[in-house]
């Protein structure tokens, strides 16, 4: 590994590695404390029920003979042995320290034995289910129909009417189980279906009509539609690293996108031609799961999109063109995409799909949903596949949300409209939480180079309209802002530590479920990046009229046709995986679960802003998310900065 001269004084934080990535997993996990269940050979499975949402309308029960599909999530054989595993991983003094598990290892050596997977599907199938394929060994999968899996888990399944209209069904009490599975199983999925995901990306004509006004124009993006990759690569400081060649811009290196959609593979060789020149052209591989969005193979009892599903071309055209633009010289690009679901089944089985195959070093979805919707179940069932990607090297980047601090507006789970929450998978301590930024009132113009514009980046919050007040609220659904808060569901892990971490804001278990007692839960976004739907990047997508495209309804009246500003916190997700792709390219190594890095640089203190720009508002208007304040340091808007792409592609973690 090529090594970079950095001040000597970021390595004091960073040789104690061993405890600030790894903390003990039972009491991030498997805090599952389980009471006796009215009958005394069962008991009740902690955190397995959520009432239905505030104005929410009884239907009544769920059809008996509806099919259902069910997956129990395993504990790990030996948490204790992960945890020192991880240590390992990230700890610059061990022997050890990025000796990534190679493909298959996490399984053999972590998941349940053989005898707790054969405890499991017995139970199931002596239930009257049939067992099925799991994609991974953590879940043991059994289809059946309602009632059969009413009686199983002695619960009952009603369907309601949300008061914003949309039908969902949830179980109504407290999952009961064998004792016997007690200390085996930590969570029940498929018992609610509001779990379907949603992008986060906002056009700027979108934004503009809502404010009744004439689309702007920004940056040097055909027909001002926004910034070109060159220009994105001067603000954030990619120049300097550039100048290495092609290791220096992304050479060797795989990322990856997790999609939900079909998309136009030509639109993303228009993008690469305009931009980089007709010899560019970085391949491009789908890879589909349950069958894809196109020719969805969906799992019973769920709902999937239609076939031939385009109606998310424009967030996967623009996560792929967002990774190009900042590493174009990326070996390729794999493409997951899966049919998106209700039950979260087929996202569960992207991400293991993802991590059983390990072959991106960076991977970004910009995918999510609110915690409440998400449900505690399916966040568990994926957690192990982000675990699995942080002992084997990979990198995981999530959007941390597009309406501030209320991530469950465009859900279903909060129809009180001012309840404070965090997405799934932003929130999972394994992952690493993007939030959204502004450039302001700086405009690069036709400048292909320009320089950071120092004093201008906001919190991205359009006018500071987005708030928790009735229209403000609004405000947030109409023109976005950055999303940030405190997960309800995780602990904090050691990694996440610095000036500004602990503040006001912060809560302790129990507000987040999953964490031990006492334990400070997990703050989201971990870093940030322009996301502002006027100061966009420009997108170039067109779709097909005889499809669902979403692109073909709003390219064909741009000028030019199919070039359109893009924001959201879509944009900076993708962003920051393709700079980490950068950094592996540059160490011809992967850097693993960033964030154990990204919090060790800032650490460094006097080091600090050779690696990030932070967001302080001062001086500025806007200078929140619609709840959280921006600070110096640290703060729930923002995370820890925005990117300084030379200084930390360089950085020695």
């Amino acid at each position: 590994m090529r090594r970079y001269n950095v001040p000597r004084r970021i390595f004091v934080t960073l040789a104690a590695l061993s405890f600030l990535l790894a903390a003990t997993l039972s009491a991030v996990v498997f805090n599952s404390a389980v009471a006796m269940a009215a009958h005394p050979a069962y008991v009740l499975l902690s955190g397995s029920y959520v009432a239905a949402p505030l104005g929410a309308r009884l239907k009544g029960g769920h059809a008996s003979n509806q099919k259902l599909t069910i997956s129990l999530v395993l504990q790990p054989r030996n948490s204790a042995a992960l945890d020192s595993t991880l240590a390992a991983l990230y700890d610059s003094g061990s022997a050890r320290y990025h000796q990534w598990l190679a493909p298959g290892q996490f399984n053999a050596l972590f998941a349940p034995t053989a005898a707790q997977t054969a405890t499991a599907a017995r139970f199931l199938e002596q239930a009257g289910l049939k067992v099925v394929a799991s994609p991974s060994p953590f879940l043991v999968r059994a289809t059946g129909s309602t009632a059969r899996i009413q009686a199983a888990f002695k619960t009952h399944i009603n369907d309601y009417v949300a008061s914003n209209g949309r039908s969902f069904f949830q179980n109504d009490t407290d999952v009961s189980l064998p004792a016997s599975l007690g200390s085996i199983v930590s969570a029940v999925t498929g018992l609610t279906n509001t779990a379907k995901a949603h992008s986060n990306v906002i056009t700027t004509a979108q934004a503009a009509k809502s404010a009744n006004k004439t689309v702007p124009k920004y940056g040097a993006g055909p027909g001002g539609s926004g910034l070109t990759p060159s220009q994105t690569a001067g603000i954030y400081g990619a120049d300097q690293l550039y100048k290495l060649g092609a290791r220096g811009q992304g050479k060797g290196t795989t990322l990856a996108v997790f999609e939900l959609s079909g998309y136009t593979p030509g639109d993303i060789t228009v993008y690469e031609h305009k931009f980089f020149g007709s010899k560019e052209n970085v391949p491009l591989v789908d890879i589909n799961v349950d069958g894809g969005p196109i020719t969805p193979v969906c799992p019973t009892g769920d709902t999937c999109g239609a076939p031939a599903d385009y109606s998310g071309d424009v967030e996967v055209e623009a996560d792929i063109e967002t990774q190009i633009a900042i590493a174009p010289k990326v070996d390729r690009i794999l493409v997951y995409n899966a049919p998106n679901d209700l039950l979260g089944m087929t996202v569960i089985d992207e991400y293991y799909k993802i991590a059983n195959d390990d072959l991106a070093a960076a991977v970004s979805s910009s995918w999510g949903l609110c915690e409440p919707d998400a449900t505690f179940a399916n966040a568990k069932a994926e957690f192990f596949a982000f675990a699995q990607m942080a002992v084997q090297g990979q990198s995981m980047f999530s959007s941390a949300g597009d309406t501030g601090a209320y991530d469950c507006l465009r859900d279903t789970g909060s129809t009180s409209l001012n309840k404070v929450t965090v997405d799934d998978p932003t929130s999972q301590p394994f992952v690493t939480s993007v939030g959204g930024t502004s450039f302001g009132t700086y405009d690069p113009g036709s400048n292909l180079h320009p320089t950071y514009p120092t004093g201008f980046e906001t919190v991205w919050n359009p006018l500071d309209l987005c708030s928790g007040t009735t229209i403000g609220l609004t405000e947030c659904t109409n023109f976005g802002a950055g999303g940030g808060g405190i997960s309800s569901f995780w602990g904090k892990l050691p990694y996440q530590s610095g000036p500004g971490v602990i503040n006001s804001y912060s809560k302790k278990s129990p507000y987040c479920s999953l964490a031990a007692s006492g334990q400070y839960c997990r703050e989201v976004p971990d870093v940030s990046a322009n996301a502002d739907e006027f100061t966009p990047y420009a997108e170039y997508c067109t779709g097909s009229a005889s499809t669902s495209s979403t692109c073909a309804t709003i390219s064909s009246t741009q000028v030019p046709p199919g070039w359109f500003g893009i924001g959201g916190t879509s944009l900076s997700s993708p962003l920051w995986s393709g700079i980490v792709g950068l950094w592996d390219s540059v160490h011809q190594s992967r850097i693993g679960n960033t964030n154990a890095v990204l919090y060790s640089l800032f650490r460094s203190h006097n080091a600090y802003s050779s690696f990030f720009h932070d967001i302080t508002g001062k001086n500025q208007s806007v200078n929140n998310n619609g709840l959280y304040p921006v600070t110096t340091n640290y703060d729930l808007a923002t995370g820890i900065g925005t990117p300084r792409v030379t200084g930390f592609a360089k950085s020695n973690p």
